[in-house]
């Protein structure tokens, strides 16, 4: 029995709780849905994985801020061929 806190033998660890590949699921693939993920990993201590919920908050939130952004300028060059077509 693994006492409560302690990270479990490599052997034990699943393989999807590397942490390569949470990372890759957290930034990459599941963004905020991947926290979950995070969270039961063993691979990471209490104040990684703090850490880590802060950097993917902070990246997530850029990224919407980028897609929000792109899409406004998109819309502005399509309200700007419109305006080019009409005869």
């Amino acid at each position: 029995m693994v006492p409560v806190g302690a990270v479990p033998s490599a052997a034990r660890v699943r393989w999807y709780h590397s942490v390569w590949f949470v990372l890759l699921m957290l930034f990459f693939v599941l963004g905020p849905f991947g926290l979950p993920l995070l969270w039961k990993s063993p691979r990471f201590s209490r104040g990684a994985k703090i850490g880590w919920v802060v950097a993917a908050g902070l990246f997530w939130t850029w990224f919407v801020m980028l897609m929000v952004r792109a899409v406004y300028s998109a819309m502005g060059h399509f309200d700007a061929i419109e305006k080019s077509l009409l005869f």
